[in-house]
């Protein structure tokens, strides 16, 4: 399955790289710079010894990104975000990076329609041992890491753009295992951004 989804990531930037006018002479347009937060695994984190589960979290992001013309009023918008270090408990320090491909569609001239895909490069650390912890019905042992661990995934994206002068507001909706009901949980950020056009420099 990983397999496969690097080889779509991987045909999805050839692709894309196919629909520009001219390879050789292709130009970015504009960059773009966002802030925002980002909120892991919807509604899939304990959050609380009552058994709460997360529906949003406050996760300050960062991250920035080029707009490259392409046929047929689509755009291609690579970008890398950084979601700044998070300590969801006493002992568990993370860091989440994303490398991002989106193709654009701008329907109406104040919405943007995104559609691509992310590697997620999480990296955790912590002090070891274990806590119990409320599950909803009983109390569960969780374990906390006891050394800095990294994984790498692949999702499949969807976000929706309102664009309003030189700024925007977006909702970015990350899919893991997206082809596996049991397996399958989704991310989301919000983004404020600022679009940089060179064009009207």
């Amino acid at each position: 399955m990983t397999k496969l989804l690097i080889f779509l990531v991987l045909t999805g930037y050839f692709c894309a790289a196919s629909f520009a006018e001219d390879l050789s002479s292709a130009k970015t347009r504009g960059f773009l710079f966002h802030a925002g937060v980002h909120t892991d695994f919807y509604n899939k984190v304990q959050m609380d010894g009552s058994g709460g589960m997360r529906i949003f979290d406050p996760a300050p992001t960062l991250g920035g990104g080029m707009l490259i013309p392409m046929k047929s009023d689509f755009f291609f918008l690579p970008e890398l975000n950084w979601v700044l270090p998070q300590q969801p408990g006493e002992r568990i320090l993370k860091n989440l990076f994303m490398l991002r491909a989106d193709l654009g569609f701008d329907p109406i001239e104040w919405f943007r329609i995104r559609l691509g895909t992310s590697l997620m490069l999480l990296n955790q650390s912590g002090g070891g041992g274990s806590a119990e912890i409320n599950n909803g019905n009983g109390t569960s042992t969780f374990y906390y890491p006891d050394q800095s661990r990294s994984s790498l995934n692949n999702t499949l994206d969807l976000g929706f753009e309102f664009l309003i002068h030189s700024f925007s507001l977006r909702l970015q909706n990350y899919i893991y295992s997206p082809l596996k009901d049991e397996r399958r949980q989704i991310s989301y950020s919000l983004f404020l951004s600022y679009y940089w056009d060179k064009a009207a420099q």
